[in-house]
């Protein structure tokens, strides 16, 4: 039964041209198709630009919130002591936000595919290249993205970044750096879409079952949620 879910190996394909742009919308409408493609001929530069591009876009758009939730944070307050803000601070705050976040993103994609590299060649014996499975990690890193900029537009009209579609609204009263509301932040439905999208991808990869390629991606990106929570836990004790 196994078998019937496998990646069937297939012949090398040949390049297609534009392929790097197509996959821009080909990782949410027709991933099977394209990640066959893809394997061969795995795509960096344009993904990497468009992931870059999304976030900063995203961060551009939502960076007073995040400013203000930074100073309204109780570790925050207690550093100022009661004094007011500085408005040079405040400024460096908004960089430190669009830069910071947008060169944070590339090294989750790199941490992600090396999760991968990791498990997928030594844990499950397979045999990929790092460009692969950063090319995977890119495109399917594009969903979560998508998904940030559609919820956007409620974030701004209830002026707050706390509007989720995942399983974190039921810890809001928590606040966003409390240990169960990120975690529970890991269930999220652009989230969930974008690790199955690279379960498909990374059994292509691999020639894996596509359930092991499911596997694989929680894996791989399961560790850097899990790295996101207990950072998180320790950060709350100081």
């Amino acid at each position: 039964m196994e078998n019937m879910n496998s990646a069937e190996p297939s012949e090398v394909q040949p390049k297609e041209s534009g392929l790097s742009f197509k996959g821009l919308y080909q990782v949410f409408t027709s991933p099977t198709e394209f990640f066959t493609k893809l394997k061969d001929n795995p795509k960096v530069l344009v993904p990497l630009i468009a992931i870059s591009a999304l976030m900063f876009l995203f961060l551009l758009g939502t960076v007073d919130l995040i400013v203000k939730m930074q100073m309204e944070s109780p570790q925050f307050q207690e550093q100022m002591q009661g004094q007011s803000i500085p408005p040079q601070l405040e400024t460096w705050m908004r960089y430190q936000t669009l830069i910071g976040g947008s060169l944070a993103e590339l090294i989750i994609v790199l941490l992600a595919a090396s999760f991968a590299l990791f498990f997928g060649n030594f844990v499950f014996a397979g045999k990929a290249k790092f460009k692969q499975l950063v090319s995977v990690m890119c495109y399917g890193e594009m969903i979560n993205l998508i998904g940030g900029l559609l919820i956007m537009p409620m974030m701004l009209a209830k002026d707050t970044m706390m509007v989720s579609i995942s399983a974190a609204v039921l810890a809001a009263s928590q606040g966003p750096t409390s240990v169960l509301y990120v975690a529970l932040s890991k269930l999220d439905l652009f989230l969930i879409w974008e690790i199955v999208v690279v379960g498909i991808g990374l059994s292509i990869i691999y020639n894996l079952p596509r359930n092991k390629g499911y596997m694989l991606s929680v894996l791989s990106m399961g560790m850097l949620s899990i790295l996101h929570v207990v950072f998180t836990a320790v950060g709350s004790l100081f």
